[in-house]
């Protein structure tokens, strides 16, 4: 082998193998590799970046491997603490943390997309609560009381917004949003979950660091085939029985449960329009377009295309047509 063979030999990169045949630092500059060091702090403390937040981890662990990843989750959560304060950290831990470097270890072992959402999600869970319930523990708090008191507080601080306005509501009507707030608030949350593990699922497979898509066997094309399991309508259809009547507190559950199901429908029926788009040519800014306005506008739609899929298969019939 000759000297000008030797320095084209791929170098190591990740947690597992190859990534790229020029050495990381020479193709960025050095202040650039601190970036990871801060920038997920960044995302969260901006708030409208927050979705973006485990990102930079996420990509360090595949590109530079695990120790590396597991020293910015510690930096990261330093600059959290000391320029948002501890409330601020413990959501940081239980929304980022609890979501990067799970994920990222889980797909470092090639678990399949479906096991590795859920596990990273039942982690999020996880984390989340008991650091919730230790901060409630030390500061002598009631969760519960917590969560009225701001969900109450919001619902007051709309209500006379839209008075200003000459909007008035009837206070039987408030009473009844804030009850459902409070009853659904557990499958919203596990939504923001849901989407905050999809976004940086998908985005760390487009973006394809440590060549991380060729580990896990996967195509560039791979989110315009994918199919939610089809064991997921049995209990779609169950929790969506106990909705047709109010039975107390199953109902209460059930409605949870069913909102939960369908956004996993729902990402399914971005899927399938994904492929429509590509079937149509949709580029650019009209793809992102078509999106929003279906998302913002057709939501039910979106919906329908996902849970429906199993029996009708519209990729096919797109496909035909």
């Amino acid at each position: 082998m000759t000297p000008s063979e030797e320095n084209t030999e791929p170098s190591e990169g990740g947690p597992s193998g190859p990534s790229s045949q020029v050495p990381v630092s020479s193709r960025v500059p050095r202040w650039a590799e601190a970036v990871p060091f801060f920038l997920s702090a960044a995302f969260f403390l901006s708030a409208f970046f927050v979705i973006f937040a485990p990102l930079p981890i996420l990509f360090l662990f595949f590109r530079k491997g695990r120790k590396w990843a597991y020293f910015a989750a510690l930096t990261n959560s330093l600059w959290v603490g000391l320029a948002a304060g501890p409330v601020s950290l413990v959501f940081y831990l239980g929304v980022v943390i609890a979501l990067a470097l799970p994920l990222a270890e889980l797909l470092n072992r090639r678990k399949s997309l479906e096991k590795s959402a859920l596990i990273t999600l039942l982690t999020m869970g996880l984390v989340a609560g008991a650091l919730g319930g230790a901060y409630a523990h030390i500061h002598h708090l009631n969760p519960i009381q917590i969560l009225e008191t701001q969900v109450f507080g919001f619902v007051d601080y709309l209500s006379q917004s839209m008075s200003a306005n000459s909007v008035k509501m009837d206070p039987a009507e408030l009473e009844e949003w804030k009850h459902s707030l409070i009853v659904e608030f557990p499958s919203g949350v596990a939504v923001f979950a849901l989407v905050l593990v999809w976004a940086n699922l998908i985005l760390s497979l487009r973006a394809n660091p440590g060549g991380l898509r060729d580990k896990l066997g996967l195509d560039a094309s791979f989110i315009k085939k994918w199919k939610a399991p089809e064991y997921l309508v049995w209990p779609t259809l169950a929790t969506g029985f106990f909705l047709l009547k109010d039975f107390g507190l199953p109902t209460s559950i059930a409605l949870n449960v069913f909102k939960f199901l369908m956004a996993i429908y729902a990402i399914q029926g971005l899927s399938i329009l994904s492929h429509l788009f590509d079937v149509w040519k949709f580029r650019g800014m009209f793809r992102v377009l078509g999106f929003s306005l279906l998302v913002l506008f057709m939501l039910p739609l979106v919906l329908s295309l996902g849970f429906f899929d199993l029996w009708f298969d519209f990729r096919s019939k797109f496909r035909q047509s």
